[in-house]
């Protein structure tokens, strides 16, 4: 099967070369962003995988809801403790942050229009525990 890569560094293709004879792996993929462009879990996907993705920003969120079913998607942060926290989506972009000045930065130097809004935030321990003891077989934190 041939195998084509989603990924902005061909980081789908490095971990496929470890984890090709895993037949059914799970992931997770903190800051998931888009279910397809720039993905380090959609080939793995669509090779029947599945896993959670985590994805605080409302656009990517709704496409990760409706192109991957089999995943639980999460529109949370994560973080050291469970709460709330200011978060700034850049919209269109790869660029959402909970960093006030480095939003800043991205409106003040590119123009880009913020959305600032409150999101929860969970530890990924407690986002681990809802899927049971299953083994991960890769995790992506970006």
């Amino acid at each position: 099967m041939r195998f084509i890569s989603y990924a902005q560094n061909f980081e789908d293709v490095m971990l496929w070369r470890a984890l090709q004879h895993v037949p059914q792996g799970f992931y997770i993929d903190v800051g998931a962003n888009d279910p397809e462009a720039d993905s380090v879990t959609k080939a793995f996907y669509d090779r029947s995988w599945q896993g959670i993705n985590i994805e605080p920003v409302s656009q990517w969120f709704v496409r990760l809801e409706q192109e991957r079913p089999r995943d639980v998607n999460l529109q949370v942060a994560v973080g050291a403790e469970a709460g709330e926290m200011v978060f700034y989506e850049v919209p269109s972009t790869g660029l959402s942050t909970a960093r006030g000045e480095i939003a800043r930065a991205h409106e003040a130097d590119r123009g880009y229009a913020l959305r600032e809004r409150m999101v929860q935030v969970e530890t990924l321990t407690s986002i681990y525990q809802r899927v049971g003891a299953v083994p991960v077989h890769f995790l992506k934190v970006d």
